[in-house]
């Protein structure tokens, strides 16, 4: 958002709901269509704007299912 200079108010004038930008404000997970609404609004692919991150209960999972 910084890089396309998008601001939150921005957002929400073009439709994104205030319980959706705060879960974005808090890197909390948000739904495909809104990452589809990101995409439209901000000119840009996903890839653009999430990261996956493994986590430590994942690895465990990894770990279990090799063994």
């Amino acid at each position: 958002m910084e890089q396309k200079k998008i601001s939150f108010y921005r957002l929400a004038n073009e439709g994104i709901d205030a319980q959706t930008l705060q879960r974005i404000r808090h890197d909390k997970p948000v739904t495909t269509e809104t990452l589809g609404k990101l995409c439209e609004i901000m000119d840009c692919q996903p890839g653009d704007l999430i990261e996956y991150l493994r986590t430590d209960k994942h690895e465990s999972q990894v770990q279990d299912c090799q063994e």
